[in-house]
């Protein structure tokens, strides 16, 4: 009697389950499917085709061992690339989250003319300015006031300075043209023309020219190192 022998089939498929909760992989988790067929019994003293038999079915279980091996190893991977990939994500929200967009100039510049300079001794300064339209004046004590850096401010026509604000104070004389300049504190619009000379607090604010200026600037108190002025985020006033 003829021997069939069917060896027996068997399937591989690996599926990755993704559930995602903001960004972050859950699951992920490998199915392996396999079906085998019994070989046949051979008549009682066949010993060869018992042995080969036999042999083919150690085969088959060692290829299904190993495809089980390979199918946890891929699963494996396909959870540390999605799980990269999903922190890679959020890393990217959370740095987007936290820039923030300043404003940024139009028209307007400042020129460093001359850089950190110190006193020859130990400084320190106390200005109070009182504007003709504020009850209440405003206070600003330099500790440290042992620098001065000088600046050229120009302004072209129709410029805007954008919102910012300086690490220290400054004084501004205006040499031409004139310019609109409002505080956040108060967001009151104030005027200084040619020939004019005023505080600049420090506080936030924008300074904008609508025929254009120029103005040389002294500022006091910036620590060595770093910018005289620094862009802020945009004020609704």
């Amino acid at each position: 009697m003829d021997l069939v022998v069917l060896k027996g089939t068997w399937q591989l498929m690996v599926r990755c389950q993704l559930l995602q909760r903001n960004h972050q992989l859950l699951k992920c988790q490998p199915i392996v499917i396999y079906s085998r067929f019994s070989c046949l019994v051979p008549p009682k003293g066949d010993s060869n085709e018992s042995d080969s038999m036999a042999s083919d079915n150690e085969s088959i279980e060692g290829v299904l061992r190993r495809t089980v091996l390979k199918a946890s190893a891929a699963a494996a991977g396909a959870l540390g690339l999605s799980g990269t990939t999903a922190a890679d994500e959020h890393d990217e929200e959370d740095d987007h989250d936290d820039e923030v967009e300043v404003d940024e100039p139009d028209g307007f510049d400042v020129e460093i003319l001359q850089e950190h300079a110190p006193f020859s001794d130990d400084v320190a300064a106390t200005f109070e300015l009182t504007y003709d339209d504020a009850d209440e004046p405003i206070v600003v004590d330099l500790d440290d006031a042992s620098t001065v850096i000088v600046a050229e401010a120009t302004w072209e026509e129709g410029a805007e300075s954008g919102w910012h604000r300086h690490p220290g104070m400054s004084i501004v004389r205006m040499i031409e043209g004139e310019i609109e300049h409002t505080m956040e504190d108060d967001c009151v619009p104030r005027t200084y023309s040619a020939g004019d000379a005023w505080i600049d607090p420090g506080h936030v604010h924008k300074a904008d020219s609508e025929g254009g200026a120029l103005a040389h600037v002294t500022f006091l108190g910036i620590p060595d190192g770093e910018p005289a002025t620094e862009w802020v985020e945009p004020v609704e006033c």
